[in-house]
């Protein structure tokens, strides 16, 4: 019998996959984003820029260590106004990723941040069935240099395979947060997106939408200054 915590296709999918306690390990994403704040701006001399970068890769490199990936740093200025940057982590464990973003929020670099926004789900197929960790493809796929987060009511359907040039994942975050649904789009040019969102006419009613271009830890110093 079906576990009902992890019941989250809708009734006319296909049956569910067998989750049993020691069953396949689930993939969990969570994103949040920071905002510059007007009080504590952050002001670096350069004399410190190469020991605050390096503070924020050695804390992403003990992330690894404790089996946690950080996907990517993104720069989201310009997009919304109650946001600069956002990050991408993934793991198996909820709780692991709720202490990664405390280790991150706790270096020089971000602990001056407003957190303005966050969203925590469960990866599941197109169906909306949960998928083993090691079986999703994205697992295996380096970050592309744009990145945009729909959340929605409603499951988007079939969407990995509207458009090969754009990488679609799609999280379940039923009573987790705001939005049922949380999907990403990613690709190496932002209009790729666009046209993929135009032209996928998935029905589902988007409540939020949020973009940004991939940078790595040296490039977030020019974003929040």
């Amino acid at each position: 019998m079906s576990d009902p915590a992890f019941d989250l296709a809708p009734v006319s999918a296909a049956p569910e996959a067998q989750v049993e306690p020691d069953g396949p390990e689930l993939l969990f994403s969570l994103f949040a984003t920071f905002r510059v704040s007007s009080s504590h701006p952050v002001v670096l001399d350069g004399r410190d820029v190469p020991g605050i970068v390096r503070e924020l890769e050695d804390v992403a490199r003990e992330l690894d260590d404790e089996g946690v990936v950080l996907r990517g740093w993104y720069d989201v200025s310009g997009v919304r106004s109650d946001a600069d940057l956002l990050v991408w982590l993934q793991g198996i464990a909820p709780e692991d990723l709720q202490w990664s973003l405390r280790q991150l929020r706790r270096t020089a670099l971000l602990a001056p941040l407003i957190r303005t926004w966050g969203a925590l789900g469960i990866v599941v197929d197109d169906a909306g069935s949960v998928v083993e960790a090691s079986t999703d493809p994205l697992v295996d796929t380096a970050p592309r240099q744009w990145l945009s987060i729909t959340t929605a009511t409603a499951h988007p359907g079939t969407v990995r395979a509207v458009s090969g040039d754009v990488t679609v994942q799609v999280a379940a975050a039923h009573g987790v947060g705001d939005a049922d649904w949380i999907v990403t789009h990613e690709a190496d040019e932002l209009a790729w997106i666009v046209n993929h969102l135009r032209d996928a006419g998935d029905g589902s009613a988007r409540l939020g939408v949020l973009a940004g271009r991939l940078v790595d830890p040296a490039e977030i110093i020019e974003v929040l200054q």
